[in-house]
């Protein structure tokens, strides 16, 4: 038997899966993560990609709690079945050949920020930090469209072209990277920043 049910055991594929478990486990420890929420990426090489099944707990994340799916027709090889949001990895993956891994998580506090009362796009992680403006440079935007969609995963693939991070307007945040560390170290500053927002609203010090 595989590290993966019905797929037989590749040298490269349990260190992909060692990894995917630390780092969700990392992030549900943060609050990036909760429940069943989100979901996982990487890129096995030019063919398959290991992505977190449909249901998973990610802060508990087992080996089996992984498939293997196929880049170019999107269908599950082994494990499964997939993330709903399957789509949207698979149309990163295509329109990025860099990319090597992909972190879709539901941060407690972008979320928070996204839905202050007369809050603007334009002024989402609007901070007078020496460190803000590089952050949010690197976060670009999707409307708000039906999680697991193909709108949805057209639209976060296309403004993953120029940013490795992609907020999705009502849902959550996508970053992409060549490990799924960059991903996450990407998550935790922007999450960051929010919550630096946050305090300054809660104590008058920033309108938004």
């Amino acid at each position: 038997m595989g590290l993966i049910p019905d797929f037989p055991d590749l040298p490269e594929l349990a260190g992909i899966v060692k990894d995917m478990r630390a780092i969700c486990r990392d992030a549900w420890q943060q609050g990036l993560l909760s429940g069943c929420n989100g979901n996982a990426s990487c890129r096995l090489d030019g063919e398959r990609i290991c992505v977190t099944r449909s249901g998973a707990a990610k802060g508990r994340l087992r080996a089996e709690d992984c498939c293997l799916v196929d880049l170019r027709s999107g269908r599950t090889l082994a494990g499964g079945p997939a993330s709903t949001e399957l789509g949207m990895h698979l149309a990163i993956y295509r329109a990025l050949p860099d990319c090597g891994a992909v972190l879709h998580t539901h941060p407690r506090r972008l979320l928070a920020l996204s839905l202050h009362p007369g809050g603007k796009t334009e002024d989402f992680l609007r901070l007078p930090l020496f460190e803000a403006e590089t952050w949010r440079a690197r976060l670009g935007c999707a409307p708000a469209l039906e999680p697991g969609g193909q709108a949805l995963a057209r639209a976060v693939a296309l403004a993953a072209q120029q940013r490795p991070a992609v907020w999705m307007a009502g849902h959550g945040l996508c970053c992409w990277g060549k490990t799924l560390a960059d991903a996450l170290c990407m998550s935790e500053e922007l999450e960051h920043l929010a919550a630096v927002q946050l305090l300054a609203l809660q104590h008058g010090r920033q309108s938004v």
